[in-house]
């Protein structure tokens, strides 16, 4: 049986190359290293981008990456709707903002197809397309926050999962500059350290997410200690957030 290695990555983010990116590729990766991340999965808008742009992400994502560091380049893309999904790995755009279409584009370039923030608004869901993806969202930290994420994240991915068995639970840090940073991670658990293999231990759910207050695995299944911190201490943290907008009205 060959071994495997846990590597600690980072998923979802946005250079300058994103209309609301902050960081040049170079500082994301400045960034990131310093906190110790062993890989990055980028996740560039869709729309903000064309064919030599994303060429000249992924050779200079090839050109920075190392032994140590390892840099995947991908696309967030917006379906009608303003749906977004994402596709770990893939590099090539779609002519299509049909979700289902979506999906195929991914697969066919062997990317990983995810469900980004799922519960920030009122999107149009289809069963048959949620059928055909990989993964949802659990915690997107951009629109949920960043010490826990929300119950409504938390129970948008429990009802998909209930008519799409085997949908993995994905956390996103969807990081556009360094304030809104915390310390979260997807531990994944790869059997070689290429981005190929990063790309094909998330398809497979050989992946946990981890952060000082909150841990899931792929699977979904939350512990008790972490239902009760994400209901009692999320109240909390709400609260707080809602009595700091105040004061600074």
């Amino acid at each position: 049986m060959i071994s495997r290695m846990t590597l600690r990555g980072a998923l979802h983010m946005h250079t300058t190359l994103s209309h609301d990116g902050s960081m040049s590729l170079d500082e994301l990766v400045g960034f990131l290293k310093s906190k110790s991340y062993d890989y990055i999965a980028i996740t560039e808008h869709s729309y903000d981008v064309d064919d030599g742009s994303m060429q000249d992400l992924v050779e200079r994502s090839q050109r920075m990456s190392t032994a140590d560091f390892l840099i995947i380049p991908g696309l967030e893309f917006r379906c009608h709707g303003w749906l977004d999904i994402i596709g770990y790995g893939v590099t090539q755009l779609c002519d299509s903002d049909e979700p289902a279409a979506v999906i195929d584009h991914i697969h066919s370039h062997d990317g990983v197809a995810v469900l980004a923030h799922p519960n920030i608004r009122d999107y149009p869901i289809d069963n048959q397309w949620v059928s055909m993806l990989d993964g949802c969202e659990i915690w997107n930290v951009s629109n949920e926050g960043k010490y826990l994420p929300q119950s409504g994240g938390i129970k948008k991915y429990q009802q998909l999962v209930a008519d799409s068995p085997g949908l993995l639970a994905f956390t996103g840090l969807d990081l556009h500059r360094p304030e809104s940073y915390c310390n979260l991670s997807t531990m994944t658990y790869v059997h070689d350290k290429t981005g190929d293999g990063i790309i094909g231990a998330l398809k497979e759910g050989a992946f946990r997410s981890e952060s000082p207050l909150f841990s899931v695995g792929s699977d979904g299944d939350i512990s008790a200690a972490g239902r009760f911190r994400v209901g009692a201490l999320g109240t909390l943290l709400n609260g707080a957030r809602s009595a700091r907008d105040l004061i600074r009205r």
